[in-house]
């Protein structure tokens, strides 16, 4: 129980600083989380980190968070690109021959968030191509609907349609 919590908390927090990115995005001027928006997030997910030393599919969460919180704080992409990578390609085989399937396969809403941050918020170059936000895009709104998350689903659309479009997606 406390686990779900401390996640919703970062994930109120997500969506705050992302309605956040979307008023100053038509001003020109990416937004930055202030340094209490970025100590109150850490405290939280050093709690959820915390918490996740029990229940080791649980990291699974705490890889995007922390993804996040490097992107609130407009910090180097290389390490959140790994960090959403890792929620990205536990999908194989697993490393443990005692290890659980769930603890190597995020499910399938921690693969769509993971897709739509980095294609939110990492830049174009930590893609291998054009093609490849839209097929990543494609892929999280097919899991969105099948979560049956109509709001999520929406804004990954919404991106679709912008990519489409020409326009750029991303918000970094």
């Amino acid at each position: 129980m406390q686990f779900l919590l401390c996640d919703l908390l970062l994930i109120i927090r997500t969506r705050l600083w992302q309605q956040q990115m979307q008023a100053t995005q038509p001003h020109g001027t990416p937004y930055q989380a202030s340094a209490l928006e970025l100590r109150g997030f850490q405290g939280d997910l050093s709690s959820l980190r915390r918490l996740a030393q029990a229940d080791r599919p649980a990291m699974h969460r705490v890889f995007l968070h922390e993804a996040t919180a490097r992107l609130m704080a407009r910090a180097s992409p290389t390490r959140t690109h790994q960090l959403l990578d890792r929620s990205l390609r536990q999908r194989g085989a697993s490393s443990n021959k005692g290890a659980s399937k769930q603890e190597n396969h995020p499910t399938a809403r921690e693969q769509a968030e993971a897709l739509l941050l980095a294609c939110s918020y990492l830049p174009p170059a930590f893609l291998l191509g054009p093609g490849q936000r839209m097929g990543m895009l494609a892929e999280a709104a097919r899991s969105l609907e099948k979560l049956g998350d109509k709001r999520t689903l929406h804004e990954c659309q919404q991106m679709i349609i912008k990519l489409g479009s020409g326009s750029t997606v991303t918000t970094s």
